[in-house]
């Protein structure tokens, strides 16, 4: 049979493998639409919180009324406990404890500095992270407005007053990530993954069948017969992810359709070349799903996205490379949500390129046909 005569042989292959079709069409689906629920709201809302006033004073009920309005606490409780609450805070009943200590008010009318004291669940980094945040701006505000009150006793004006408190006004914009979510951030980076893990797992099913019934094709025709129906697959799931899940999930995407285009045949010419080996070395129908499934979460770890690259061990600093979703990650999101061109990125771009080479020679010295 020639190249396209294998391609077509394959597609029939896939079809009358339901677990193919599962993974290679249905997996993305589920995951488009599930994957992205937890993030649906972007930020934490509502964070489970105790407030502790020791002091019980005007200042201290000043402060607590600010706490209350903040939108993001939902204050469960007000007592003058704290070691009644630790417990509940280990549990992880309540995610945040703000205490405000006797002698808040005492430190205020002195000139002071008054304390206020927060601690957080640290098992819950965002949870925490809001809360302190709210925390923050409320004292913040407090302490401007006793401020405020003491210019004013000096003789200010509330003018002069308002522009000695905020000699600078700070304002802040979030670029590519309207919205300063969680989502936004590191949903399209699990796309990437998400393609090619799919790809993989599907590819070595299908291939570990043949495999088990002696009917795996080989040489050269069948092995590019073979890339070309894998390549076309990644890539519809590709223009799927980027263009049409991105846009039901409401999350930015601001490149160019071209540029898209040329990174996505790059990416997955070299994830098709990068199963079609897997396929090739994985001798029964499983051991690709059992070998393959733990590697997701170690792949997002070590690209460099989800936790500084420099904090890795050098070994995986460079060897993270060989992996063809370090440089998908770092490119697409770059491309899609950044705006970035393909002059911008490069270094993935060389890399993918590199990679699908070297795979494609690998690949077709392993389906060369073997001699009895």
């Amino acid at each position: 049979m020639s190249i396209w005569g294998y391609s077509l042989y394959t597609w029939k292959l896939i079809f009358k493998d339901k677990g193919a079709i599962l993974l290679l069409f249905g997996a993305g689906l589920v995951y488009s639409f599930f994957y992205p629920l937890p993030y649906h709201f972007e930020q934490v809302e509502s964070v489970p919180t105790i407030l502790v006033d020791q002091d019980n004073s005007h200042s201290s009920r000043a402060l607590s009324r600010l706490l209350f309005a903040s939108p993001n606490l939902d204050i469960k409780q007000v007592t003058d406990q704290a070691s009644a609450i630790e417990q509940q805070l280990w549990r992880g009943d309540v995610m945040a404890m703000i205490i405000i200590p006797s002698g808040f008010h005492t430190d205020l009318l002195a000139g002071r500095v008054a304390e206020v004291q927060i601690a957080s669940h640290g098992g819950y980094l965002l949870a925490g992270s809001k809360a302190l945040k709210n925390a923050t701006e409320a004292s913040l505000m407090m302490g401007a407005a006793v401020s405020l009150q003491k210019a004013q006793s000096m003789g200010l004006s509330t003018q002069q007053a308002m522009a000695g408190l905020q000699p600078i006004r700070l304002e802040t914009r979030s670029l590519f990530n309207p919205h300063d979510g969680y989502g936004h951030s590191i949903v399209p980076a699990v796309m990437v993954l998400i393609i090619q893990q799919t790809l993989l797992i599907g590819v070595t099913l299908l291939l570990g069948r043949q495999t088990e019934l002696k009917q795996l094709p080989t040489g050269s025709k069948a092995y590019f017969g073979m890339l070309l129906t894998f390549t076309i697959i990644a890539l519809l799931n590709t223009m799927y992810f980027f263009i049409v899940a991105t846009q039901l999930q409401h999350y930015s995407k601001i490149g160019h359709f071209g540029t898209l285009l040329a990174f996505s045949i790059v990416f997955c010419l070299c994830i098709s070349a990068f199963a079609l080996i897997l396929g090739r070395l994985f001798k029964t129908r499983e051991r690709g799903l059992q070998l393959l499934l733990i590697t997701s979460v170690p792949m997002l770890f070590v690209s460099g996205y989800s936790w500084p690259a420099e904090s890795l061990p050098d070994l995986l600093y460079y060897a993270r490379w060989l992996l063809p979703t370090t440089s998908g990650i770092h490119g697409f999101v770059s491309i899609n949500q950044l705006g970035a061109s393909l002059i911008d990125v490069w270094w993935e771009f060389g890399v993918l390129s590199t990679l699908t080479l070297v795979m494609i020679m690998v690949g077709i010295k392993l389906y060369r046909p073997q001699r009895l």
